[in-house]
């Protein structure tokens, strides 16, 4: 398990800063809000265009021969991306630096259906929870500590130098993914993969709970993005945060994230994964609504921290509950095609809270209007096939 873990923490951390830089360079060259905010949309795409293929693909394929092989792709082509730094300018530059931010991208969204789904094949069903557990608590340890790791390490180097430190970076996750050993292999098949990912789509379909599930993850996803999408907006231009001063708030939200993953840990090992998970969404869609009652960015960041809480619990439950009960010869295409479906409410979640901002500017609209989707879906789930879910105890 330490081997999978310090992989995925290296991995995860040399393609945050990656990604932190791009944008950087692309407004360097070009001074465009419009060439600078493609990158994000970018890096969205494969989420939602290369996920579905990624699932089929780890259980067709050796899991760990995939995370390997994504380590090595990543590495050659974050030594292309620095190349390119190195001999282009201008417009050329900022299309190739889209172009490998795509690829880059889809690696990522290959790795996390391989990683989800080696995962019961060298972890034990009781130690599923503390695994996840760990994994979220490192996203989020990540996401506080990056933004501060980098703004300070590029008062004391060049761009440049951080970048080629954080592609080399996957040079050491590579060696850490060829010594792990994968039980229940996949079997080769000849089918097209076309139909493998229809069958990913009809096992979720045909499956009350997990298509109860997933709906609800839809509409909670559909909200947060709502808020998500806007929230360096909210506090820079409506609360009037200097944004010199984002960390602490965004620091504040980060430890609320870290605390849930300890407590969905405890809480995903004694509860039923349902209502857990009903109970989690609720809460979080009642500390979101809660927020649009604040007036002050502290108090906002309060309520957005313990909606996190509840956010990493419904993580670590769901990623546990769906390694424990999904049959592991379709795993992966099950993975793929549930976080196909979260993916697929960001888009529209994201033009909503800029239209809702640019029309009205305000922020408590935009906070009810999130709260509102989550708690009106977490209580239609309540009467729904949600509640018949089975334990996580295996």
């Amino acid at each position: 398990m330490l081997k999978l873990l310090a992989s995925y923490f290296t991995t995860a951390t040399c393609s945050w800063v990656i990604a932190f830089l791009i944008p950087l360079y692309i407004y360097e060259q070009t001074g465009s809000p419009v060439w600078t905010s493609s990158a994000y949309l970018v890096a969205i795409a494969p989420y939602i265009l290369v996920t579905p293929f990624a699932g089929a693909w780890s259980d067709r394929f050796s899991k760990r021969l995939l995370l390997v092989g994504g380590d090595l792709l990543s590495l050659v082509t974050g030594l292309v991306l620095y190349a390119a730094l190195q001999l282009l300018s201008g417009l050329l530059l900022c299309s190739v630096l889209l172009l490998l931010t795509f690829l880059l991208t889809s690696v990522r969204a290959t790795h996390h259906p391989a990683f989800q789904s080696i995962a019961p094949s060298i972890i034990e069903k009781g130690r599923l929870h503390t695994f996840n557990a760990v994994v979220n608590a490192s996203d989020n340890m990540i996401r506080i500590a990056a933004p501060l790791g980098v703004a300070a390490a590029l008062t004391l180097t060049s761009k440049d130098q951080l970048l080629i430190l954080a592609v080399l970076g996957f040079a050491i996750s590579l060696p850490l993914c060829y010594q792990l050993e994968e039980r229940h292999k996949p079997q080769p098949t000849s089918r097209p993969i076309l139909r493998e990912i229809s069958t990913g789509f009809s096992y979720v379909i045909e499956n009350k709970q997990l298509r109860a599930l997933v709906t609800l993850f839809f509409f909670c996803n559909f909200g947060f993005a709502l808020i998500g999408a806007s929230l360096v907006y909210l506090y820079t231009s409506i609360l009037a945060v200097p944004s010199t001063q984002l960390g602490y708030y965004y620091g504040l939200i980060g430890c609320g994230a870290v605390a849930g993953s300890l407590l969905g840990a405890m809480l995903a090992k004694r509860c039923q994964a349902g209502a857990l998970i009903r109970h989690s969404c609720l809460l979080a869609g009642l500390f979101t609504l809660a927020g649009a009652f604040t007036q002050t960015p502290w108090s906002l960041s309060a309520f957005w921290a313990l909606s996190t809480c509840c956010q990493s619990v419904v993580v670590i439950a769901f990623f546990t509950y769906r390694q424990q009960t999904v049959p592991q010869a379709i795993l992966g295409r099950t993975v793929g095609v549930t976080r196909l479906i979260a993916y697929l409410a960001i888009p529209p979640a994201s033009l909503l809270s800029g239209w809702l901002l640019l029309h009205f500017s305000s922020s408590a609209l935009v906070l009810a209007s999130g709260g509102i989707c989550i708690t009106l879906a977490s209580l239609l789930a309540y009467s729904g096939s949600v509640a018949t879910q089975p334990s996580l105890e295996p």
